[in-house]
Order: structure tokens, then C-alpha cells, then sequence
């Protein structure tokens, strides 16, 4: 794709195109990321979507690097500050995650070490991501580390504490803490809340939004719930069959969606003032072991055509900021 869905006004902080990601499995290989491209402005918060196997925490993980043996990263760039992730060293990567680019995990409880305290485990991040940090805990490091739980609302004695003697919602902000204690351009939070219950979700995400704002970071939220994007991020990727099928304002898409997916999607959604009755997509997510042919989304399609059998479409700006993926829009003036 020849430009990313994102206004000029801002020159981006991240940009990615055409990445592709695929997974060898037994049954063969699998297309999990087919040629998405975004950018990513200073201080933007930006959710990714979908259903369940869209393809959105295989990007997330893509942009660090993260991801398991069986995937490949066959295509693309991954420009953070102009710099390609894809083609750092694996030294220099590793250095990147945390100072350049940070990871708030699903699941605190499975990514903080229950055999450590957290204090040390905040202290092993600063001396596994930056280079020439001492080996030895210094007040410098404790300082920092006291500023990052304080940013997120815990106590300094939180540092002696092992993860399961903190509640489901302190152990996320140790994450966020964690994510945030070298200072990083991106994070990327990946269904942060989805193990908490509504109250603590709320809290969470509020700490979440405060000390990025704080940073001037940007912010790459994965998820489900639209209710939580809707009042986190400024824009919104929805992803479908490792694809992009629509990027635009958050507000814009919530209101007016473009894409038939998209429709969909918001259609499903429960809505207390109309009180239709709940409705959700007919038909199967595909499979990407053998996709579809044409465009991705057509064997569940209400506006399907002939052509959108044959023919893929690209992901293009119909209207400022709106990008879509659909022939529906061929033609349609940018």
C-alpha cells in the first residue's frame, strides 16, 4: 500500500507496512497477518478489533517481536523513529522493547515471575533493556522504580510483595509500571483488563491513560470491548481475517460504519436506547488455513457481489482519515 491510514498533520512516531505474518502448522502454513499498514501519531491511541482470530494480537506481538517459533515475519516494515524493528539485531531488539517499545500483557498473573518479588523483577526489566546499566540495584533504579508505582497508584512497599500477595488489579498496574519504566514512545496494551471485573477495569484503564499522557507515549489498545474503546482511544482498526477492514476516528466509525464488517459489528452491540433484540453475525470466521478467495469477508456478507469472490480489495481512503477495505467503495473520491 502506497500510504498508511493516518492524518499528516503529526509526522508518526510508528508506521507500519504491508506486514505479514504466517504460522507453519502440522495441516500447513497459516496467514495470520496478510499486508496491514498504519501509522501511529505522538500521544494517539489506537485500538485494534475484531473477533477472535482476526489477526490482532499477532500483529501486537509482531511489532515486538514476541511471537512464537512457528511464526515467520515474511513481510513488511515496522518503523519506530524511522528505525526497522524487523531488521534490528536480536541484541538491539531487545534493548528496543521496553526503551523504545513497551508490552502491557494479557494476563498479569502469567507474566509476572510468582517466583520473584516484584521489586526485583521491575529492577531486572531496567537492567535486561538498557545497555550499560549496572548489574547492581542503585538509587537511581530504586528512584525510578518508586516513581513508576507511584504513577500508577501503588505504594512503594509494593516492591517486597510476590505477585500473589496483590489482587488481580494491582498486579496489572505492576505491569503498566513495568511497561513504563524506561520511558517508551509506543505501548502496546494488549486486552489489559480483561481478567478484572468492570469496576477495576475502569480504574485500570484511567492509570493506563494518565501516566501515557504523562509520557507523550503513544498507545496500541487490543481487545473486544468496543464500550472500553469507545471511551479509551482516538482511533479504531478493525481487523478481519488478518486484515484491516476499516481505520477511522472512533467516534466515527461507532456512529457511521463504513465497511459491512464493520456494520456488523456495531449492530451487535446491545443498545439500551433503541432496545432492538441482540444480534450477532451470521455464519463463521474463516478459515485462514484455507481462506476464502476475493475478499475475506464475502461468504458472510449481506452486500456481497459477484466480484467480491474474485477480487481483494484494497485498503483505501474514501474520506479524510476514513480508510476501508471494500469494493463497495471502489472509486469513491479520497
Amino acid at each position: 500500500m502506497a500510504s498508511n491510514p493516518a492524518p499528516n498533520s503529526t509526522e508518526p512516531v510508528l508506521v507500519v507496512r504491508d506486514l505479514s505474518v504466517t504460522y507453519r502448522t502440522p495441516a500447513g502454513p497459516v496467514r495470520a497477518v496478510n499486508g496491514v499498514s498504519f501509522s501511529l501519531r505522538p500521544g494517539e491511541r489506537l485500538g485494534l478489533v475484531g473477533e477472535s482470530g482476526s489477526g490482532k494480537t499477532t500483529t501486537a506481538l509482531s511489532l515486538m517481536r514476541l511471537l512464537q517459533t512457528s511464526a515467520v515475519i515474511e513481510g513488511g516494515q515496522v518503523l519506530l523513529g524511522g528505525v526497522d524493528l524487523l531488521q534490528l539485531s536480536e541484541e538491539d531488539m531487545r534493548e528496543a522493547r521496553f526503551a523504545e517499545i513497551a508490552l502491557i500483557p494479557q494476563g498479569a498473573m502469567n507474566s509476572l515471575n510468582p517466583m520473584m518479588k516484584v521489586g526485583e523483577q521491575l529492577r531486572d526489566t531496567i537492567r535486561a533493556h538498557r545497555a550499560g546499566s549496572n548489574a547492581k540495584a542503585t538509587a537511581d533504579t530504586d528512584a525510578r522504580i518508586q516513581r513508576a508505582l507511584e504513577s500508577v497508584e501503588l505504594r512503594a512497599t509494593v516492591v517486597n510483595s510476590y505477585p500473589h500477595e496483590l489482587s488481580g488489579g494491582m498486579k496489572q498496574r505492576v505491569c503498566i509500571a513495568m511497561g513504563i519504566l524506561l520511558n517508551p514512545k509506543v505501548i502496546i496494551a494488549d486486552e489489559p483488563t480483561s481478567a478484572l471485573d468492570v469496576v477495576v477495569q475502569r480504574q485500570v484503564m484511567e492509570t493506563l491513560r494518565k501516566v501515557q499522557e504523562a509520557l507523550g507515549a503513544a498507545v496500541i489498545l487490543v481487545g473486544h470491548d468496543m464500550g472500553l474503546m469507545a471511551q479509551f482511544v482516538d482511533r479504531i482498526g478493525v481487523m478481519y481475517g488478518g486484515k484491516l477492514a476499516e481505520v477511522g476516528p472512533v467516534r466515527g466509525i461507532i456512529k457511521d460504519p463504513l465497511h459491512p464488517y464493520a456494520q456488523l459489528l456495531i449492530k451487535s452491540l446491545p443498545n439500551l436506547e433503541t432496545k432492538e433484540n441482540f444480534r450477532g453475525i451470521p455464519g463463521l470466521t474463516p478459515s485462514l488455513l484455507n481462506p476464502p478467495s476475493g475478499c475475506m469477508f464475502h461468504p458472510r456478507c449481506p452486500q456481497a457481489m459477484p466480484r467480491c469472490a474474485t477480487d481483494v480489495p484494497a485498503l483505501v481512503e474514501i474520506k479524510t482519515d476514513r480508510w476501508v477495505s471494500c469494493l463497495l467503495y471502489e472509486g469513491s473520491p479520497s
